[in-house]
């Protein structure tokens, strides 16, 4: 009977133990998961094309780049977010953000089409992260551009981040400077405000320079026309005057469109282009064969400058090709 109690207790001390030991080493996991926010990738994704390269300029169309610019999952997700957010800082068409009215605008069409962005959003500790990388960057005082420009990256997102409202379809510029308007063909009154400063937009001429230097870089097949400005915009540029002088931010185009000043037909050198989707607004300087859209238009890139493109290689194509024509 002793030797069965003996025996019964000591069979009792090893159960605890073998259930212990699993229990411990499982606690340890977790927390070594937990300090390491349970990701194992540490270093940023290394975009197989770079914006600098014969293979990037080689690609006529954004939503190609696109394509070839998503993080693959098994790295996207294993990512630590401070990886994450260098990673998302090099994106490749990070820079037009800033080809909208707003950079919430912006920021809406880049998350859109980026697996990176999508997947920062959802991180607890982005903004932290973001803050982090802002802070870190301003320490460089760097001339690059590119540094620079990845600086405002960051002040972006955690606006946009912060608003809560990134699925929002308004890329209406908030009215602080003088409403005025100008009349379409027809006689039809378009709102718009006149007189935009870089102030307005947030930004120094020298930001706005910068800013244009990264589109040049990440848009290399297009032609620039005419240095930024922060007065008008692409709307105004295509429906209204393509003079530099034109001092009215337009933003919609839509009551040229409406009204019988122009209707819709077969692309020609001078028509009128709407992009749609992409709230972005054109002119056709030349028509090539071909059953594809070979196509050149010259349009304004928010408060940058005006360039020369492919109609399918712009800011504003990084999903389908949806482009409408006015004659």
């Amino acid at each position: 009977m002793k030797k069965n109690f003996l025996l019964s207790i000591t069979l009792c001390f090893s159960l605890l133990f073998c259930l212990a030991v699993p229990a411990a080493f499982a606690n340890s996991v977790s927390e070594d998961e937990t300090l390491n926010n349970g990701y194992s990738i540490t270093d940023a994704y290394e975009y197989p094309l770079q914006i600098d390269t014969g293979e990037w300029k080689e690609i006529q169309s954004s939503e190609e780049k696109v394509k070839v610019s998503q993080i693959p999952e098994s790295i996207l997700y294993n990512m630590t977010t401070e990886a994450l957010v260098e990673t998302v800082m090099n994106y490749p068409l990070m820079v037009t953000m800033y080809a909208f009215d707003t950079e919430q605008a912006g920021f809406n069409a880049v998350y859109s089409t980026f697996n990176g962005l999508q997947e920062l959003t959802k991180r607890s500790d982005a903004a932290f992260e973001l803050e982090r990388y802002r802070s870190n960057t301003a320490l460089l005082k760097t001339t690059d551009t590119k540094i620079i420009v990845q600086s405002y990256y960051a002040e972006t997102l955690l606006a946009a981040i912060g608003s809560n409202s990134r699925v929002s379809s308004d890329s209406v510029i908030t009215p602080n400077f003088t409403n005025s308007s100008v009349t379409t063909p027809r006689g039809t009154s378009v709102p718009t405000f006149k007189d935009l400063t870089w102030a307005d937009h947030g930004y120094t001429s020298a930001q706005g320079a910068a800013i244009q230097a990264q589109f040049v870089a990440a848009f290399p097949n297009a032609t620039v026309l005419s240095a930024q400005n922060p007065s008008y915009n692409c709307h105004s540029y295509a429906w209204y005057s393509t003079s530099s002088a034109n001092t009215h931010w337009m933003n919609s185009s839509s009551g040229y469109r409406t009204d019988g000043s122009y209707t819709s037909g077969t692309a020609r050198v001078g028509s009128k282009v709407d992009y749609g989707a992409g709230d972005h607004s054109a002119i056709v300087t030349y028509v090539g064969g071909g059953s594809g859209p070979n196509i050149t238009v010259k349009s304004k890139w928010g408060h940058n400058g005006v360039f020369s493109h492919n109609i399918v290689d712009s800011p504003y194509t990084m999903g389908a090709y949806s482009c409408t024509f006015w004659n």
